[in-house]
């Protein structure tokens, strides 16, 4: 029992009294006192903020640069997740019908036709029943168009309608410009179109004093992740390292039926890293995307009395490239091939290179499907009957795709190179040995093939090969140089 009964031990001691609690004056929660103290506030007042601020400034800015550095060290990484959602969103919207009608939803995609001529493919959404599409290309700064159209459009579905169009013949090559125009049927077609896209690539039909580089990958299906993160690469090139041109050497999509996969696994990421649009692509069908019955909707496709396979030749006639078909065992591909290696074209080339999906020596492959489902057959005649013509011929070099990793040797004076590493599943088991490859990497990548014209101290044409992995760094290289001299 305290002896002080008339004291208030709840209030707050005084400064001077030591004896028992006394009150202060002035008392702070006294009745004239209309501050609750029971009551608390969600946001601290702004002079808390303040203070508290210049009481931690240092460690707040440590963290904030800390935070800086992490992003820094995972801007690629933040960048290609973030086109991963941006290519997967903008299908749903078009599939959904959210975007208006009229919109381009494939960018123009260039595929090399032949010596002089280039296919531009491109896909609007919805509504163009009542419209007419035309191309238009021109040389450099030229005033003298030539215009094509209007074009004749194939409707896969209310959201899906095909464009395709031919510039050429380009006889010398330079830089080549496109523009792509709608306007309303039974409009002014000089007056009232809509410009929907206008690019430029260019073109070396007899330009034989300059670089021409070559990007190349195969095998990209279901892996868009991979495929973005390396066309980012190729992207981030100077623009004086730039490549001309794609190669792709088949399986761009992993079903080709699969108007969704064509959409965000192929042409979105070529379109968001500007690529298709001023690169012209050499494209070899692979096993996946092979169109049986030859249409070819999204890729390069032939005239009724054409084949899939073509040849094409640049720098003036000193590259010579002959695209074959894997999955076509035909005789009359057989005799194609046999009348291109006599051809002028192809002799008088300083350079012959082949794009073939299924290599001629493969390795790596699924034990099971290799050993018991027969998949060792597939595309044998390529080394059975092509090889053999390859070598009559001198062929330099024969690129290829299918199997998921790289591999690159030499036999009997050819360069074979396997560059399957785009994105699809990488093949780690090997199924045989060839015993010629000595350079391997069982990783994703790209190849930079640049080819550089004589020089006063070498009087003939070479072919810088250069590979690259997903972050960019050089994993192999050699310098392959002509047979031939220049004449």
């Amino acid at each position: 029992m305290s002896n002080l009964p008339n004291a208030d031990f709840s209030e707050p001691y005084s400064s001077v009294s030591f004896q028992y609690k006394q009150l202060t004056s002035p008392y702070p929660y006294s009745n004239n006192d209309t501050t609750d103290p029971s009551k608390t506030f969600v946001f601290p007042k702004r002079s808390q903020v303040t203070r508290w601020f210049r009481h931690h400034q240092k460690s707040f800015l440590m963290i904030l640069c800390v935070i800086l550095v992490i992003l820094f060290f995972i801007r690629d990484i933040i960048s290609n997740y973030w086109t991963f959602i941006r290519i997967k969103m903008d299908n749903t919207m078009f599939d959904r019908g959210y975007v208006a009608c009229g919109v381009l939803r494939k960018e123009p995609m260039l595929y090399v036709q032949d010596t002089r001529h280039v296919q531009v493919v491109w896909e609007m959404n919805c509504g163009m029943s009542n419209k007419e599409m035309f191309l238009s290309h021109w040389i450099d700064d030229s005033n003298n168009k030539t215009m094509i159209g209007p074009i004749e459009p194939k409707v896969l579905d209310n959201y899906h309608t095909v464009y395709k169009a031919t510039i050429g013949p380009i006889e010398e090559g330079g830089a080549i410009n496109y523009r792509i125009e709608t306007s309303r049927k039974g409009a002014d077609q000089n007056r009232n179109k809509k410009v929907i896209a206008i690019h430029t690539f260019n073109w070396f039909t007899k330009i034989d004093t300059q670089p021409i580089r070559v990007a190349a990958i195969a095998d990209n299906q279901f892996g868009m992740l991979t495929f973005s993160s390396l066309l980012r690469q190729i992207r981030k090139f100077p623009k004086n390292q730039q490549p001309h041109f794609l190669l792709h050497a088949g399986d761009a999509v992993q079903n080709y039926p699969s108007l969704r996969q064509w959409q965000t696994d192929f042409a979105g990421p070529l379109t968001v890293h500007g690529l298709s649009q001023k690169m012209p692509l050499i494209y070899a069908h692979g096993n996946h995307d092979y169109d049986r019955r030859g249409e070819y909707t999204y890729t390069r496709n032939h005239a009724p009395h054409e084949h899939s396979w073509f040849s094409f030749s640049m720098a003036n006639g000193a590259i010579r490239f002959i695209v074959l078909d894997s999955n076509i065992d035909w005789d009359l591909q057989d005799q194609w091939l046999k009348e291109e290696i006599k051809s002028n074209e192809f002799k008088q080339a300083q350079f012959r290179i082949v794009v073939v999906h299924v290599p001629p020596f493969l390795e790596y492959w699924d034990p099971h499907a290799w050993f018991q489902q027969g998949e060792s057959k597939w595309g044998a005649f390529v080394k059975d009957r092509y090889v053999p013509l390859f070598e009559e011929g001198g062929v330099d070099v024969v690129i290829s795709g299918h199997q998921h990793n790289y591999e690159r040797g030499e036999r009997n004076g050819i360069h074979y190179a396997i560059i399957g590493g785009g994105g699809g599943d990488l093949d780690f088991d090997q199924v045989t040995d060839w015993a010629m490859y000595e350079a391997k990497l069982l990783d994703f990548h790209f190849v930079m093939l640049e080819f550089k014209p004589p020089t006063i101290d070498l009087n003939r044409w070479v072919l810088q090969w250069n590979t690259f992995n997903v972050k960019g760094k050089k994993i192999d290289s050699v310098l392959i140089e002509s047979r031939i001299e220049k004449k």
